[in-house]
């Protein structure tokens, strides 16, 4: 979805009515190509976001705090001699393109008040931040273009200002009806929408499909099955909608799929959404910032979610193959009674054995069935030495079984801690909560980071709590979003009396009742609690899950084991389909 010059023009309307004349009293840039602008205004602070990010150029007021970097990099301190302390003059959108100017006039060395213009060109990876005097000499930009990377136009301290190319194409706030159905008819084999996003400056595919969907004409119909009385409405229609920007009444409005996802946004009413969520804001820059904020988290929370995943994935392939490898050792090793009997039984037919033999068949004594045996032989040692060598495996295997035994345990306690992790990966609703378990696997080994970086995500940690909730008979219930939380519940949280849930052969989150009164907790609050035991799990999308319960002294955690993983006893099991509607209950009861 593309920030066209119709958002834009309502952007810079409001931002006129509501920044003229404010002092900039902040300069900041958070990231590579992204600036905060604080203005000054009687009883305010407003915040200002530029961004040439190439995923998300635009230019609105923002609500959200982001975090500044020490050392301020070169551009923003140059902004911030030129521009600090300055009052915004106006701002202009030159000729209805995806470009912001904002004049702005503030005291040079001398003591002079001089005007300097900033302009942010909106243009998806082609966007820019740019300074320029007056007279438009550049003094810097947040992107230096040079002419290898472009031949068109350079943008280099002390070169002339010069705008992009123009497109062919014509203003719409300015085209007659009559140019305006030449340009559409000038080739009848195009689509409707096409005709009109080829043809008129600023105009997105969303807005030239909803001014074909307003005239009732098919977007996808070419101009040639078009009639003449459906042009004049598709003429009609667009002079309307041309009058709602010029009388500034705009709507802004976003369209909001079923997933939750977004489907379009404009400043306009989007009617060709007839059946879906519109989610409408006061204005257009709550809009993109409610857009933008979104969206970029959900981007943020699907790519993170998508590395902590490889990791899980790739640590869970290995531990699965040390499983496999340490229960075939362990087997054979199990069986290392063999060796032990068929040096024995090498040893008692040593006289009836010749040198160079590579097999002998003898009757195993040992065996209640005594059923005849092969055992092969190294024809190039003595029967004795064949003999110690069968003695010497029966020791080594005998050795080994311990070791492989615990090795054995940890590979199957891993599996289970990795099974884990996915979980809370995949029912993770927050960054911090993502951030929490990145923390967790780098401490626990499965992710390298300096320290530096573990540090940070320490801080990030902090932001992520387990979840609370409020049961119906007012217990109050809490709920591990990780492994640590898990571990946290139990030995900081849980008191003795306390009753602790998890679903029974399966990953999933640790829940604590909190037994604030020390009698006998209500048997509702106790199925409530494990419907989210059973929700926030791996059998939150199944029925009739086993949920165990018990009472939190009887939980304890073996010595050594990952962060999450416990042993219990004494417990009872019910069973709970995961209903959404009792988990909504509950969460809007959370304290």
């Amino acid at each position: 979805m593309a920030l066209d010059g119709l958002v834009l023009k309502s952007i810079k309307d409001e931002l006129t009515a509501t920044l003229i004349k404010g002092r900039l009293d902040k300069i900041y840039q958070p990231k590579d190509n992204l600036l905060t602008l604080r203005f000054r205004l009687p009883g305010e602070n407003i915040e200002l976001l530029l961004s040439a990010q190439a995923q998300s150029p635009r230019v609105h007021i923002t609500e959200e705090d982001r975090k500044n970097p020490l050392r301020p990099p070169a551009f923003c301190m140059l902004l911030r001699k030129h521009l600090k302390h300055g009052r915004l003059r106006k701002i202009e959108q030159p000729d209805f393109e995806r470009i912001l100017k904002f004049y702005i006039d503030s005291k040079n060395e001398a003591g002079t008040i001089e005007t300097k213009i900033l302009i942010i060109e909106v243009m998806g990876r082609h966007s820019n931040i740019i300074l320029t005097t007056e007279d438009g000499k550049i003094l810097d930009s947040i992107k230096r273009v040079t002419s290898d990377m472009s031949r068109h136009r350079e943008i280099l301290p002390n070169l002339q200002y010069k705008a992009p190319p123009a497109q062919d194409k014509v203003n719409p706030r300015k085209v007659k009806k009559k140019r305006f159905l030449e340009l559409i008819q000038a080739d009848i084999e195009r689509p409707i929408f096409r005709a009109l996003l080829e043809n008129l400056r600023g105009i997105s595919p969303l807005i030239a499909k909803e001014i074909a969907y307003r005239a009732g004409i098919n977007r996808k119909d070419k101009l040639r099955k078009i009639d003449s009385l459906s042009l004049n409405r598709l003429w009609e229609e667009f002079q309307k909608l041309i009058t709602t920007i010029e009388n500034k009444d705009y709507q802004p409005t976003l369209i909001v799929n079923t997933d939750g996802s977004f489907e379009a946004y404009s400043t306009v009413d989007l009617t060709q959404f007839p059946q879906a969520e519109k989610k409408c804001f006061d204005s257009t820059n709550q809009l993109l910032d409610y857009y933008f904020t979104n969206v970029l988290k959900r981007s943020r929370i699907s790519n993170l979610t998508a590395s902590l995943n490889r990791t899980v994935e790739n640590s869970l392939n290995k531990a699965q193959k040390r499983y496999r490898r340490f229960k075939g050792q362990l087997k054979g090793a199990r069986n290392a009674e063999k060796h032990k009997i068929k040096g024995e039984l090498i040893k008692a037919n040593l006289h009836q054995m010749k040198p160079g033999q590579d097999k002998l068949k003898a009757t195993n004594y040992y065996s209640e069935a005594q059923e005849e045996m092969i055992i092969q032989l190294d024809p190039e040692l003595s029967p004795i030495e064949n003999a110690q060598k069968y003695f010497k495996k029966y020791e080594k295997a005998k050795k080994s079984v311990d070791y492989l035994e615990n090795e054995f345990r940890k590979a199957k306690n891993e599996i289970s801690y990795l099974k884990q992790v996915a979980v809370h990966i995949e029912q993770a609703e927050e960054i911090a909560d993502l951030e929490a378990i990145k923390t967790e696997l780098s401490e626990e080994g499965y992710i390298k980071t300096k320290q530096k970086q573990k540090s940070k995500s320490k801080q990030k940690n902090k932001k992520s709590k387990p979840l609370k909730f409020k049961s119906n008979d007012n217990y109050d219930i809490r709920v591990g979003r990780n492994n640590r939380q898990n571990d946290y519940l139990l030995k900081r949280v849980a008191s003795n009396d306390d009753i602790w849930l998890h679903v029974k052969d399966l990953a999933g989150s640790h829940v604590i009742i909190l037994n604030h009164t020390g009698g006998e907790v209500p048997q509702q609050t106790i199925e409530e609690a494990a419907h989210l035991a059973a929700y926030y799990s791996k059998g939150r999308k199944s029925s009739n899950v086993p949920v165990d319960y018990t009472l939190a002294k009887n939980v304890n955690k073996p010595k050594g084991a990952k962060p999450g993983l416990v042993y219990y006893e004494k417990q009872q099991t019910l069973y709970v389909t995961p209903a959404v509607e009792v988990i909504k209950e509950l969460k809007n009861s959370q304290p």
